[in-house]
């Protein structure tokens, strides 16, 4: 009985122990729990145990961490990346008894699906951008017929496949053939006398091959053609607002091979209204091919006004094809500030021509370089016999200043017969009072360009030729849209010639010099390039103010920019 008393005693005694034992560690729990911690960079506070309810946290734990994946300087630590389902003892906390909620994803995997709902196009597969707008667009119905090409299964449905010529014809002949198999299975199983059971299942098989999506094979051949071009396509049938990257040769070869008429039209409005020196030469390869003239004239325009001034300061000078460079410095309209400027153009690009690697657009010093390094003379040898007629075109007689002319003897392009009849030319113009050898004045005629900008209102600009000096001028008359343009002789003493080019260039006594002069004028009106020309006119220059000035050429409804070319001649 005292013994039985005694465990009773012992009993009671560990079991008031343990409860305090209980209440100590709840206590201990309660003031963990309490606390609260940092979460990453966001200035929130959690608490140290993280809570299986507790929706918000986590949410605000994953952010941190995304943030933490990115600054791999900067450590989150509200949240382990590295569990991957619950565990009730990685806790934050080790005293917390509560288990802890972790993605069971990837970090990737997780960054992936917790994307902004308006992704990126730069971080989606072309697949992906089509399969998202489709879906959104279709309201998650299923496709009507799927397209393979390029490797890819687009899923596409009928509704839109009548924008298409080709996708409809391929749909309906696909429709067509499915329907005739249907038909003889049908025949045959009527023939063969199946039993009941197999015409049933015959039957379930029919309209289950109804129901499934008919597959349309689509072969391309054209290199252009890729799967950005085709998706962008593609999409467009279900949103006619998309816009590509870039509008160019394979969006307009994917509208060509879908028969996406409207498709092919918009892309060529876009086309012409985004020419420039990145794109002309790539479009004018696209217009040949096929066989737009109103593209390819527009870009062919667009060579004649900027190919010196924009073009041959850009890497892309490399793409122009020898035929169109040709025609381009043949053109009568052909735009630059001088003649050595083009001939400064042709040097750039026969050197990007002779150097395809090159990626940069080289100094004018590394050019000369290389041209005069050679021993042998480049026109001479097999590989520049193809390039004469591009230097034939060039008006090397208006090439008059004295380092131009000394930087022509030093490149080992032009062959010695070619500089020493320039030079001959020069020497004989100068000792006959300026008179030239003009057979033809579109082709022999010395030109000289300026740019009138928005700013302006007034241009000038003072050339010397054949020991000559005139003022080339273009004025607005107020604040109207009327332009005036005009050429005056000057003396050699006059102001408006500088002191070093009295001192470096010959002056010409001879009172009165007959000249015939063309003036042109282009610009841009009404969506395109207009162009003004006073045609060639003679005119007979003195000394004295009343004969040393032409009769002003005036313009009406000129809105700038203005590209004017003064082209003279001294004929006998």
């Amino acid at each position: 009985m005292a013994t039985h008393s005694v465990l009773l005693f012992f009993r009671s005694v560990l079991i008031t122990s343990h409860i305090s034992q209980q209440n100590s560690t709840r206590s201990v729990s309660a003031r963990s729990l309490g606390q609260r911690t940092q979460a990453g960079h966001t200035n929130r506070w959690q608490l140290p145990g993280a809570l299986g309810s507790d929706l918000l946290g986590q949410a605000q734990v994953q952010r941190a961490e995304e943030f933490g994946n990115k600054s791999s300087d900067t450590k989150n630590n509200s949240a382990d990346p590295t569990a991957l389902h619950w565990h009730e003892t990685a806790t934050s906390c080790p005293h917390s008894p509560l288990p802890r909620l972790v993605h069971p994803l990837s970090a990737s995997r997780r960054a992936r699906l917790c994307k902004d709902v308006t992704w990126s196009s730069k971080l989606d597969t072309p697949e992906e951008r089509f399969d998202v707008l489709s879906r959104r667009v279709a309201h998650n119905s299923k496709p009507d017929a799927v397209l393979e090409c390029l490797g890819v299964r687009w899923k596409l449905h009928c509704s839109v496949l009548i924008s298409s010529d080709t996708l409809f014809e391929l749909y309906t002949n696909s429709k067509r053939q499915q329907d005739v198999e249907l038909q003889e299975r049908a025949v045959i199983g009527k023939d063969s006398r199946v039993s009941s059971s197999a015409c049933e299942r015959g039957l379930v098989y029919r309209k289950w091959l109804l129901r499934g999506p008919l597959t349309l094979r689509l072969p391309v051949k054209d290199d252009s053609i890729n799967k950005e071009a085709l998706s962008f396509a593609l999409r467009t049938l279900y949103d006619p607002e998309e816009r590509p990257d870039e509008w160019g040769e394979a969006v307009l070869s994917t509208a060509a091979l879908l028969g996406m008429s409207n498709l092919f039209q918009k892309c060529l409005i876009e086309m012409l209204a985004h020419i420039s020196s990145s794109t002309v030469c790539s479009f004018h390869q696209v217009s040949c091919k096929f066989k737009e003239t109103f593209l390819q004239r527009a870009c062919e325009r667009w060579l004649e006004l900027f190919l010196v001034t924009e073009l041959s300061f850009h890497i892309k000078l490399k793409d122009l094809p020898f035929d169109l460079m040709l025609k381009t410095l043949r053109c009568p309209r052909l735009f630059a500030s001088n003649e050595y400027e083009v001939l400064r153009a042709v040097l750039y690009w026969l050197y990007l021509k002779l150097n395809p690697l090159r990626e940069t657009l080289p100094a004018h010093s590394t050019i000369i370089h290389f041209f005069s390094r050679e021993t042998a003379v480049f026109l001479e040898q097999p590989q520049g016999q193809k390039y004469i007629t591009i230097f034939q075109a060039l008006r090397m007689h208006g090439i008059t200043e004295w380092q131009h002319l000394q930087e022509l003897q030093n490149i080992r392009v032009l062959p010695e017969s070619w500089l020493l009849s320039i030079l001959s030319n020069h020497y004989l113009t100068l000792h006959s009072g300026g008179d030239m050898d003009v057979t033809d004045f579109s082709k022999q005629a010395v030109r000289f360009g300026m740019m009138f900008d928005r700013e302006q209102e007034c241009c000038i600009q003072t050339i010397s030729l054949c020991g000559f000096y005139f003022l080339l001028q273009a004025a607005k008359l107020g604040d109207s849209d009327t332009y005036n343009f005009s050429i005056e002789r000057l003396r050699h003493w006059d102001p408006a010639v500088s002191q070093s080019s009295i001192a470096s260039r010959p002056y010409c006594m001879r009172p009165d010099r007959s000249v015939c002069y063309h003036i042109t004028v282009q610009s841009f009106a009404n969506g395109k390039w207009q162009e003004h020309s006073s045609g060639p006119v003679n005119q007979e220059f003195g000394l004295c103010r009343r004969r040393s000035r032409s009769k002003p050429f005036q313009i009406e409804g000129l809105f700038p920019p203005i590209l004017v070319t003064f082209a003279l001649a001294f004929p006998f």
